[in-house]
């Protein structure tokens, strides 16, 4: 079997946020100073992906629709490059 169709295991991490304000310690009357604590609580979700093969409409329904891209690409560079030199020959004929 080839890597890319293999089952793999995944796990995503889940952050939370919380802070405390200097405002708050003064009016608690805390002898603590503000500072900075980091703790990591780690509740991994496993996630179990599989990849399949795309169908041959699928394929190439992809395939016309990028080459149709290229095609109005050329087409609209093209367009500007020839009305840019027409513009710049009748400008220089005047």
């Amino acid at each position: 079997k080839r890597v890319m169709r293999m089952a793999r295991n995944t796990y995503q991490v889940s952050v939370a946020q919380h802070m405390v304000q200097p405002s708050y310690l003064a009016s608690q009357q805390m002898p603590i100073l503000p500072g900075l604590a980091i703790t990591y609580d780690f509740t991994p979700l496993a996630v179990h992906h599989t990849e399949q093969r795309e169908s041959i409409l699928i394929f190439l329904s992809n395939l016309i629709g990028s080459v149709g891209g290229i095609f109005v690409t050329v087409a609209l560079i093209t367009g500007c490059v020839v009305n840019t030199a027409t513009a710049a020959v009748s400008k220089k004929q005047d």
